[in-house]
């Protein structure tokens, strides 16, 4: 029997004479239900020893070829294969890069992940790096990328594979929208102040603990405290967060990024979603979001009237009465008294730069020295410093840290006018250009047409050096494979020039693109701006930073799209 040829050698910095492997398992939880309880060859422990089994084998079969010796086994369970996302895949990839194994084995591919886009990027580059190479091995497809690089039908399985995790979603989908209907829960966690029936998952029953929480909520709103001020309290009596809550009862639940695993204290956001929430009156309101796709990075949220509501599924913390009054002060009590146009300016764009929470407005007033009036003034500084950095003495170690970040509102105006002004007159400079290219689009870039026009003249060249050369053969003169030969080159240097062309070409067709941009047009149409209204701070801009240096940093919502707008030449 022929030996096969390696492609490439090991190169771990754990043995000279032996590939270091990696042992991958995954389960995620459409393997789990698919499957009878008789049928383990999914299960975690029965990849675990099949991936080991094999290696032995493989061990014994020949002398000459390298052992391979197991580092450790990377494990995910109940987690999807249609992302990359995983815990024990990302602690995986990082022992590559440290050179701690250079093997990876695989019960089959879609253990690795069903994502075919994403797994060929890890098959045809992320493993194929060049003196780094990793070997993998998937021994139900029998692949093993020492031997054989991805082909056609390897391609064809990963996309097999992946329409079989999107089948798998939609059933599951199908059965979860068929159950919430039924009044059954089909939640990952239960919401705050319940928790999962130990005999029925799909039932809610009362966390006595929490409850008492949820209550004294609602109790402390409808009395007239504020949601930022319960929430200040609850921190300041040493009440965790729901999120860390959950986690402290052995729950894997993570909040938003928003808000990192350290912090403990409550925020006026999460009291309000617990007074807006219904599912406390007894009510279970499910099919708020789905999520079309697995590949689908966030979950599409469905019409209010498309909620599926089933009353007196579980047993209510807060009666119907007493959330609907809730509901009611929530629309009919302001936030503040702030003027209109005051109000809504930097409205959800101003955030703290540091701790990228909002930054609040505030009045404050003062007596003008020339006539002895007093007037007041308006300013922003950070809602974290403002809810709780300024009371730490009274909330203690639970209380976020962060500093005031004070900038006023004549001054900010001031910033954002002046920085837009100085944007409107780099535009205006281009008018001239737009212009000119309007008039001659043909011969605006000279230099990019010669360019274009020499290189086609090399293609031509070319191509008379292949029918040369094609003749030569016809004579006899050459060989068919000097032929093939010279082919090959002389095709790659035509195919490279092409490009090359094409690449020119969108060049000078970017330039157009951008003249003709709808921001530039909308910021030559408002010429220098004088006065700042809510209409073109929310046209312009998407989020300005305030950091506690008194450096100010503006996002643009057009920032990407000017990325070449100011390039003199192409």
């Amino acid at each position: 029997m022929e030996k096969k040829k390696a492609r490439f050698c090991l190169h771990n910095s754990r043995y000279g004479d032996k590939w270091s492997v990696g042992i991958y398992v995954r389960l995620s939880d459409e393997d789990r239900d698919k499957k009878k309880k008789t049928d383990l060859s999914q299960s975690i422990q029965n990849q675990t020893d099949y991936c080991r089994a094999f290696i032995e084998i493989l061990n014994g079969q020949t002398e000459e070829e390298a052992e391979l010796a197991e580092y450790k086994v990377y494990c995910d369970d109940d987690r999807t294969g249609m992302n990359f996302d995983r815990g024990g895949f990302q602690e995986m990839m990082r022992d590559i890069k440290k050179n701690r194994i250079d093997c990876i084995v695989v019960k089959n591919l879609s253990r690795l992940g069903r994502y075919d886009t994403e797994m060929q990027k890890y098959l045809e580059k992320e493993f194929e790096q060049n003196g780094r190479e990793v070997r993998l091995i998937a021994i139900g497809d029998n692949y093993d990328s020492l031997y054989k690089e991805p082909d056609i039908a390897d391609r064809f399985r990963l996309l097999i594979n992946r329409e079989y995790s999107e089948q798998q979603h939609r059933n599951v989908s199908i059965g979860m929208h068929s159950m919430q209907r039924k009044g059954l829960f089909v939640g990952a966690f239960a919401p705050y102040g319940y928790q999962k029936d130990p005999e029925n998952k799909h039932h809610l029953i009362v966390d006595t603990t929490a409850a008492l929480v949820v209550k004294r909520i609602y109790e402390e709103y409808l009395q007239g405290i504020s949601p930022k001020e319960i929430a200040a309290g609850l921190t300041r009596d040493g009440i965790v967060n729901p999120a860390v809550y959950k986690r402290l009862h052995g729950s894997n639940f993570r909040c938003s990024k928003k808000i990192s695993d350290e912090e403990v204290h409550w925020r006026g956001d999460g009291v309000k979603k617990i007074l807006m929430d219904e599912t406390y009156t007894g009510t279970l309101v499910q099919h708020k979001q789905v999520q079309k796709k697995l590949t689908d990075d966030k979950p599409t949220q469905v019409a209010k009237d498309r909620w599926i509501r089933c009353e007196g599924t579980h047993e209510a913390i807060i009666s119907r009465e007493r959330w609907k009054i809730a509901q009611s002060m929530m629309k009919t009590i302001k936030r503040d008294s702030t003027k209109e146009d005051e109000v809504t300016i930097f409205k959800g764009i101003l955030k703290c730069g540091d701790c990228r929470h909002a930054m609040r407005k505030r009045w404050d007033s003062y007596t003008q020295l020339k006539t002895g009036e007093a007037a007041k003034y308006l300013y922003y500084n950070c809602a974290t410093y403002r809810d709780y950095s300024q009371h730490k003495k009274n909330l203690g170690e639970n209380a976020p840290k962060c500093t005031s970040h004070y900038v006023s509102d004549k001054l900010l105006r001031k910033i954002v006018i002046d920085d837009l002004n100085k944007i409107i007159r780099q535009v205006e400079n281009l008018r001239e250009l737009a212009e000119k290219h309007q008039r001659t689009p043909k011969t605006e870039f000279p230099g990019v047409q010669r360019e274009i026009e020499n290189k086609n003249r090399k293609i031509h060249q070319y191509r008379e050096r292949l029918q040369s050369a094609r003749n030569l053969l016809y004579d006899g003169t050459i060989s068919k494979e000097e032929y093939a030969s010279d082919k090959t080159a002389i095709q790659a240097d035509i195919d490279r020039l092409n490009n090359e062309i094409k690449l020119l070409k969108k060049s000078v067709s970017k330039v157009s693109d951008v003249l003709s941009n709808p921001w530039v047009e909308r910021l030559l149409e408002n010429g220098v701006i004088t006065e700042l209204d809510r209409a073109t701070v929310v046209e312009f801009i998407d989020k300005i930073y305030v950091y506690e240096d008194k450096h100010i940093e503006i996002i643009y919502k057009f920032s990407g799209e000017f990325d070449g707008l100011f390039i003199k030449s192409v």
